[in-house]
C-alpha cells in the first residue's frame, strides 16, 4: 500500500487539465501540494499559475519568496537543473480580496464617478472586507479573469479548508442573489409614475426602511439605500460572471483534487467532502495523501546486536559516552522506531480504508519528507512523488 503508484491518477490531469481545484482540510500541505502540481506541469512544458487565498504566505515560502501579490508573478526557475523547465513557465499570486472587488467595481461602473461613489460608501467599505463569502467570491472572480484571459495553459487553485469549501464553490451564486432585483427593490426609490399617493404611503419598501431606521438609525439606512442605488449596475455583471464561473467549475477539463494526510480524522473529513462534492454533482478525480509514514518495524533493529548499536553510536557522537549512556540512547532509538512502526501501521489501515471507499486507483501517496518545503529545490523533490515519470528521491524518515 505504501508503494508509489506506478500509474499516478495525476499524470493526465496535470498534462491535459485547464483547472485543478485543490481541496482538503487545513494543515495537510494543500498549498504546498498546489505549488508542486504547478511545478510538475511546468516540467511537462506547460505555462501554469498557482492561485492561493492563504494569507499565511505558505505558497510564497514554498517557492522561496518573501511575498506574493494580487498580480501574477513569474517564478524564476533558474535554480532547477538544466533541462527541467526549458519550455514551461510557473506563475503564482496570492489573492487580495479588497483589491479584486475594487477591480470588479471599476470594470462594471458606468463611469469613474460612479465607481468612486461606490468605494466611498460606508456599507461598501464594510461589506467588501467582512461580508461572509466575499473572500470566496473574490477568489473565484479572480479565477474568472485568469481563466478567460487564456494566457495560462493550467490554473491551480488552492481553496480554503474543507469546512467552508462547498460555500466557497457556491459563493458567486450567493453574491449574485444578494444583488437580486427582488431584494434591491426594497431599498431603491419607486420609479413608477403610476403608483400614486396611496401607493407611496403603503409601499412595502418604505415600511421596511422605517423599521430599519428605528433599529439601526437613519444614517445607516441612508447609507444602505445609497449602497443599493449605487450598486444596482452590478446586478447584471455579477449574474453573468457567476454563470461563467459555474461553467468553468463544471468544464470537462476542470478537475477536483482532494488533499489529506493519513490521519484517520483527516481521512474522514476529506471523504465527507468527497460526498458533499457528489451532492453538487462534482467529482473528485484524485486523492493525494500527504506525509505518509513509510513502513517501519521495531524488529528492524533486532538484526543489529546491542554491542553493534553501541559501537555505531559511539562512532557518531563527539562526547565520550560510557557504556550506560550508550545503553540509554540505544533504548531511546528502539522506542522511537517502535513508535514509527505503530504510526506506519495506523497510516496503512487508514489508507486501506480510504481505498476501499473510493478506489485504490484514485490514490496518490506522498511520503513524509525530512524537512519543510521552502525553496524550489525542495518543491521539485516533492513534485516527483506526484507523477511516475521520474523515480522518486530516496528519503530518510523525519526524526
Amino acid at each position: 500500500m505504501y508503494d508509489r503508484n506506478s500509474d499516478s491518477p495525476l499524470t493526465e490531469l496535470i498534462r491535459d487539465g485547464r483547472l485543478l481545484v485543490c481541496c482538503g482540510p487545513g494543515g495537510v500541505g494543500k498549498t504546498t501540494t498546489a505549488a508542486a502540481l504547478g511545478l510538475r506541469s511546468v516540467l511537462m512544458g506547460r505555462k501554469a499559475i498557482v492561485l492561493t487565498i492563504d494569507p499565511a504566505r505558505r505558497l510564497a515560502n514554498s517557492l522561496g519568496l518573501s511575498e506574493l501579490t494580487n498580480t501574477p508573478q513569474r517564478i524564476d526557475l533558474e535554480g532547477l537543473p538544466q533541462g527541467e523547465s526549458d519550455e514551461g513557465e510557473l506563475w503564482a499570486m496570492m489573492l487580495d480580496q479588497e483589491q479584486t472587488f475594487e477591480d470588479l467595481v471599476d470594470r462594471a461602473a458606468p463611469d469613474k464617478g460612479a465607481a468612486q461613489r461606490s468605494k466611498d460608501n460606508n456599507i461598501y467599505q464594510l461589506l467588501s472586507s467582512t461580508l461572509h463569502g466575499m473572500q470566496e467570491y473574490a477568489a473565484l472572480d479572480k479565477l474568472h479573469d485568469i481563466y478567460t484571459d487564456g494566457h495560462f495553459d493550467l490554473v491551480v487553485l488552492d481553496t480554503p479548508p474543507t469546512t467552508s469549501a462547498i460555500e466557497f464553490l457556491q459563493a458567486p451564486k450567493r453574491l449574485s442573489q444578494f444583488f437580486d432585483r427582488r431584494i434591491m427593490k426594497w431599498f431603491l426609490p419607486d420609479s413608477s409614475s403610476s403608483t400614486g399617493f396611496l401607493g407611496k404611503i403603503f409601499n412595502p419598501g418604505s415600511v421596511v426602511l422605517k423599521l430599519l431606521a428605528k433599529v439601526t438609525g437613519q444614517e445607516f439606512v441612508d447609507d444602505l439605500v445609497e449602497f443599493f442605488d449605487t450598486f444596482h449596475y452590478l446586478q447584471d455583471t455579477l449574474k453573468e460572471r457567476s454563470e461563467v464561473i459555474e461553467y468553468i467549475l463544471r468544464a470537462p477539463d476542470t478537475h477536483f483534487l482532494l488533499v489529506t494526510t493519513a490521519a484517520p480524522r483527516r481521512v474522514e473529513e476529506v471523504f465527507h467532502f468527497h460526498q458533499k462534492l457528489e451532492e453538487i454533482e462534482q467529482q473528485a478525480r484524485a486523492f493525494i495523501v500527504n506525509r505518509v509514514t513509510p513502513p517501519f518495524a521495531s524488529s528492524d533493529l533486532d538484526d543489529i546486536g546491542a554491542s553493534e548499536l553501541r559501537a555505531f553510536l559511539a562512532e557518531r557522537t563527539e562526547d565520550n559516552l560510557n557504556h550506560d549512556e550508550l545503553d540509554v540512547i540505544s533504548d531511546q532509538m528502539q522506542d522511537h522506531y517502535a513508535s514509527l512502526a505503530r504510526l506506519a501501521n495506523r497510516d496503512r489501515q487508514s489508507i486501506d480504508d480510504l481505498a476501499d471507499r473510493v478506489g485504490q486507483e484514485l490514490l496518490q501517496l506522498v511520503p513524509i519528507l525530512g524537512e519543510d518545503v521552502h525553496n524550489l529545490e525542495h518543491l521539485l523533490e516533492l513534485s516527483k512523488f506526484l507523477t511516475p515519470d521520474q523515480p522518486p528521491p530516496q528519503q530518510s524518515p523525519a526524526t
